[in-house]
């Protein structure tokens, strides 16, 4: 699994978001909820759980994840209900609880490449 790429792709969803926000489209927001719809959940509840699941940075990433995933959900679900004020405060860089949940899964990932560098090159 590339971890990069599954980033890439969370940080998408931020962008796929807005962009419904503005042009006033409906989002499914039970499938953004789905921690294991995306590659990195599938990763994260199956070949990862086997491979890393006894690594605490692993096991706070799952959380994390799981976490921004609801968090996306009830966005979309602002959206969906027009709150689009209360959507694009949600979404702000900072203070956000998405915003903290996205870099806490970015961050998450980027520690668990390198634990998992460190114990395959050493």
């Amino acid at each position: 699994m590339n971890l990069e790429d599954a980033l890439l792709l969370h940080f998408e969803l931020k962008l796929e978001l807005r962009t419904a926000m503005l042009e006033g489209r409906q989002l499914d927001a039970a499938q953004i909820g789905d921690c294991c719809g995306c590659e990195l959940g599938r990763w994260l509840h199956g070949e990862g759980m086997l491979n890393c699941g006894h690594n605490s940075v692993f096991v706070q990433l799952v959380d994390n994840h799981r976490a921004f995933h609801l968090e996306a959900a009830r966005v979309a679900e602002l959206i969906n209900q027009g709150q689009f004020d209360a959507a694009r405060e949600a979404l702000a860089v900072g203070p956000s609880r998405y915003s903290q949940l996205s870099s806490a899964v970015g961050s998450g990932i980027a520690e668990l490449r390198k634990r998992l560098f460190q114990q395959f090159s050493g």
